[in-house]
């Protein structure tokens, strides 16, 4: 993440103005589900797009970046969020698995990891105007999403001992010139979530072949 940290360096800065506030509701990033907005389609915001951006930004700059953001992240950004939103819709069609209280707590955990800490979270929502609510929903989504996915991918990270060693042997894993031995477990664990990440983006391109899905957003075809 070098790369971001000096891309967005000049970001942050002193408080938005009201012009920067007025960015989050400038309209509407991208609609799943339909090609117009209509009440049985998920409608994605710039806001959304920008919140979400700006948590990961916060943490990687250790604090809250209030200038524009470069059209490759809000990009990155709203595949992101598309990916979610057509798995939170299958899970709602197919009704697998619901989310508890606890598995929308820990997404809320897992939010304030993604920006710092719970009081650098506090500081995007204040930064950009942004509400409690917002991030609620977006743990919420973020919830159904998970308890779908380890439901109909289970078994999809788990990494046998074989499949470990020839991965080891191929070289193509971050730990090359240590033991095997030194890391058998913590590679079972990165290649576990590059295989659980793969899969994913495999689903999500089933659902976007047969889901319809307009992008909006200017950024999005650069």
């Amino acid at each position: 993440m070098a790369w971001l940290v000096l891309l967005v360096a000049g970001l942050a800065g002193a408080a938005p103005t009201e012009a920067q506030r007025a960015v989050r509701g400038d309209g509407i990033a991208a609609i799943v589900g339909a090609t117009t907005p209509r009440a049985d389609a998920t409608v994605l915001l710039h806001s959304d797009v920008d919140l979400r951006a700006r948590l990961r930004l916060t943490r990687e700059l250790s604090e809250v970046p209030t200038g524009p953001l470069p059209a490759g992240l809000l990009r990155a950004t709203l595949g992101e969020l598309v990916g979610e939103a057509l798995i939170a819709r299958e899970a709602q069609r197919v009704q697998v698995a619901t989310p508890t209280e606890a598995d929308v707590r820990e997404e809320r955990r897992r939010l304030e990891g993604l920006a710092g800490g719970a009081d650098r979270l506090r500081a995007v929502l204040e930064a950009v105007g942004a509400s409690e609510r917002e991030i609620d929903a977006m743990a919420e989504r973020r919830a159904l999403v998970r308890v779908f996915l380890e439901a109909n991918l289970e078994g999809s990270a788990r990494v046998s001992d074989e499949a470990l060693e020839r991965a080891f042997e191929a070289g193509e894993h971050p730990f090359i010139g240590q033991e095997l031995e030194d890391v058998r477990e913590p590679m079972r664990v990165w290649l576990g979530r590059r295989r659980m990440a793969e899969a994913v983006e495999r689903w999500v391109q089933v659902l976007r072949t047969r889901t319809p899905v307009r992008i909006l957003a200017a950024y999005a075809a650069e």
